[in-house]
């Protein structure tokens, strides 16, 4: 079996690649970001996906409809006759008042799918952005993604129940996430502290730029006995500050 997924944090689909010179050329899309920009931008994704032809496409910080995207569903664009299986959903949880505000409402993950794939929408007990989704691959993987937070504290307690969540699973894990570790990798022991996860990204590999500054804060974590088998690629994405990750399970 072979099984391809695309991670991408495509940053609200505001078209900003991180440089300096587009953060202040650009910065009114922060607060309105046109639908013929948003538009460019997810068939720019498109055009990502034809190429990379992944089993599931996972989206952190992607739109539903929010103010600021005036009310461009993102999603819904994207999804098509061969990825009809989706699901999106604000990245704050239920019972958050940050997701019924204004500025945040439609602020959201989602993937989508060829097939039909289980899926279960977990939220941390820590932070804003709590979402979890974990998804039951074929040959009984597990996969969880997520955008965690950017306050390192709360990072921490996010790892730490991710963790639990780990040791209790049984059968094999792959993490997707944003992790947003600005401290480098070293951020990463409280999750992998009595669990068999490996890193498979590479120090060296950055996939976030902003101005000068070029960090790993997309990563690809799995169980020891799944490293052999995944193949991972760093896709540059020209309108996002971070650059994708396609995961191949042989």
């Amino acid at each position: 079996m072979t099984f391809k997924i695309l991670f991408s944090n495509i940053g609200y689909a505001k078209g900003i690649d991180g440089s300096l010179k587009q953060h202040i050329a650009y910065f009114l899309r922060h607060l309105h970001t046109p639908h013929t920009v948003q538009e460019r931008v997810l068939a720019q994704i498109k055009i990502i996906i034809n190429a990379e032809n992944p089993d599931l496409c996972c989206f952190v910080e992607i739109d539903r409809g929010s103010f600021n995207a005036a009310g461009f569903n993102q999603i819904s664009a994207l999804t098509d006759t061969e990825y009809q299986y989706h699901d999106i959903t604000d990245k704050y949880g239920p019972e958050s008042a940050l997701g019924r505000m204004p500025l945040h409402r439609g602020k959201s993950n989602g993937f989508l799918a060829k097939a039909n794939i289980p899926f279960k929408r977990l939220y941390l007990s820590h932070g804003s952005k709590r979402l979890l989704y974990c998804l039951e691959l074929p040959d009984n993987i597990r996969l969880f993604f997520a955008h965690f937070s950017l306050r390192k504290s709360i990072r921490l307690r996010q790892f730490q129940e991710l963790r639990q969540l780990i040791k209790e699973n049984k059968g094999e894990i792959i993490i997707l996430a944003d992790f947003n570790i600005m401290s480098g990798f070293r951020e990463l022991d409280p999750l992998l502290y009595e669990t068999d996860l490996k890193v498979i990204s590479k120090e060296d590999k950055p996939t976030f730029r902003f101005y000068r500054h070029h960090m790993v804060l997309d990563l690809c974590l799995c169980s020891q006995s799944l490293a052999s088998r995944i193949d991972l690629k760093i896709i540059p994405q020209p309108f996002s500050d971070h650059a994708a990750l396609s995961v191949s399970i042989d």
